[in-house]
């Protein structure tokens, strides 16, 4: 039973995700600093946060994977570095320690553009500080091997500090000197140099090539205007690193989300970084001086199609995210366009990109996209083939399940006699407690296993007429509906 128990949860969760949603993510595209785009962004994500729930990837969790951001500011972090000294120096490590590592964790994120390298260093001289009088060398080593790696002429201060701390600075900077380094190579893929940071310490211009001492490295290049993600570049070898600046540079930094500038490549590539599995891209393609007008579509990022698309006036962007989301026949929406193929790993131009806004009078047009894939399969063949692997997942877990159950028909058989009534008398008071729960555990297995054999072998079947009724790569099936009713096309060979 146990192991009946076992097979019919599998067969349940296999089904369940089949079920589950799909992760995604909203990006507006174009100019981010218009104020029409970012507020159609944002009631666009609140109507589908109540369509998709956690199935929506938030912006700010989007921002947290690419761009991590300190949540202080600069100077508010400068000054809990001095609040840990205070601490420290008045008879407090332990406080001083968890202050200063806290410090040094948001410095971990903040934008090179704040040049935070200052407070990074007087951070990790405080942490190793703090670890010498707690008596913990290889620690206090680490902290001070965080500084001298990039700033081999580093020095402390002999008045300040204590003879000790300076030897330990003075003898790591001759063991780094003559450790083997290796070579780390930065280049941008495209346009002019730009300013290498790594750990917060501007390096030098791109392309550069800088020789380091092995370990793990925080990595960020800017150029005016412009910033890149953070990239963590572990170095136990000669390594290079290609920063495509123009593409992180282009996300803004607060949420929604939006990446400056036209092509839509730019959001998939963020959507497949972030591993979304569709994504829906917004803009304003209003023209200069007329009122704003919100278009978007919907890419399915594993199919390499765009799903729907189409554009609403702002009051209407709430039945624009419904529409992209269900497909639902929506008022005001305009533009929609069929499922288009599509290279995922090449840039792609918005299909919406250029609609003109709606008429005084808009006609709508609630028609769902036709899904076609000549050459390939049909969506037809996909729900077939989805039917034959749920019917055969079903028709299995339905005849282990009876064949589990063997052990306890016989044990029932052994123990009972049956009657012309069709009960049974038990040999003894026992036996008869004993047969009359087998009896339930019998008749349950044998209900439950003939009702997945019965359920398998009906996906079979269907699968195999829908084999037949999709041939591979002539079928098209399209749904399409009006206030007048609704539709189901079929075409193609059969």
């Amino acid at each position: 039973m146990r192991l009946a128990s076992m097979v019919v949860v599998a067969v349940v969760l296999v089904a369940g995700q089949a079920r589950a949603g799909k992760k995604t993510v909203i990006v507006a595209g174009g100019d981010c600093a218009d104020p029409s785009l970012i507020s159609g962004a944002k009631d666009f994500r609140d109507a589908a946060t109540k369509l998709l729930g956690a199935q929506l990837m938030e912006g700010e969790g989007v921002l947290d994977i690419v761009r991590p951001r300190p949540t202080r500011s600069l100077q508010d972090i400068e000054r809990q570095v001095e609040s840990a000294r205070a601490l420290f120096y008045g008879g407090t490590p332990d406080r001083a320690l968890e202050l200063v590592e806290r410090a040094l964790a948001e410095l971990e994120r903040a934008s090179p553009e704040a040049r935070p390298w200052p407070v990074t260093q007087a951070a990790l001289v405080l942490q190793a500080l703090v670890h010498k009088n707690n008596d913990h060398p290889k620690e206090m080593n680490d902290a001070f091997r965080r500084i001298v790696r990039l700033d081999p002429a580093f020095k402390l201060d002999p008045d300040a500090h204590p003879p000790t701390a300076v030897a330990a600075v003075e003898a790591l900077k001759k063991e780094l000197g003559r450790t083997r380094k290796a070579s780390l190579l930065v280049r941008v893929e495209a346009g002019p140099a730009a300013t290498v940071f790594i750990d917060g310490l501007a390096m030098g211009a791109t392309p550069l090539k800088l020789e380091l001492v092995p370990g793990s490295y925080r990595v960020a290049v800017t150029a005016p205007g412009r910033v890149s993600f953070p990239h963590r570049v572990e170095l136990p070898r000669d390594s290079k690193l290609s920063v495509d600046l123009s593409f992180e540079g282009s996300l803004g930094l607060q949420a929604p989300l939006c990446l400056a500038g036209p092509d839509d490549g730019a959001a998939i590539k963020l959507a497949q970084l972030v591993a979304a599995e569709s994504v829906i891209i917004l803009r304003n393609t209003g023209k200069q001086g007329e009122p704003p007008f919100i278009s978007g579509s919907l890419i399915e990022l594993s199919t390499g199609q765009q799903e729907r698309s189409g554009a609403v006036t702002p009051a209407l962007v709430a039945n624009l995210a419904t529409f992209l989301i269900t497909g639902k026949e929506q008022v005001g929406i305009t533009g929609q366009k069929p499922a288009l193929a599509m290279d995922p790993a090449k840039p792609v131009v918005s299909a919406v990109e250029g609609l003109e806004p709606p008429p005084p009078s808009p006609v709508v047009d609630a028609r769902q996209p036709t899904f076609d894939a000549p050459g390939g399969l049909s969506t037809g063949r996909i729900a077939s083939f989805t039917l034959l692997g749920v019917g055969a997942a079903a028709a299995l877990a339905g005849g282990l399940l009876y064949a589990v159950g063997e052990g306890d028909r016989y044990r029932l058989r052994g123990i009972s006699d049956p009657m012309p009534t069709g009960r049974f008398s038990p040999y003894s008071k026992a036996a008869g407690k004993e047969a009359l729960e087998l009896m339930v555990i019998v008749d349950t297995t044998r209900v439950v296993a003939f009702s997945l054999l019965g359920a398998g072998a009906g996906s079979l079947v269907a699968g195999a007429l829908g084999l037949l009724l999709f041939p591979a790569g002539t079928t098209s099936l399209a749904l399409s509906a009006s206030p007048a009713g609704g539709a189901l096309h079929v075409s193609g060979t059969f």
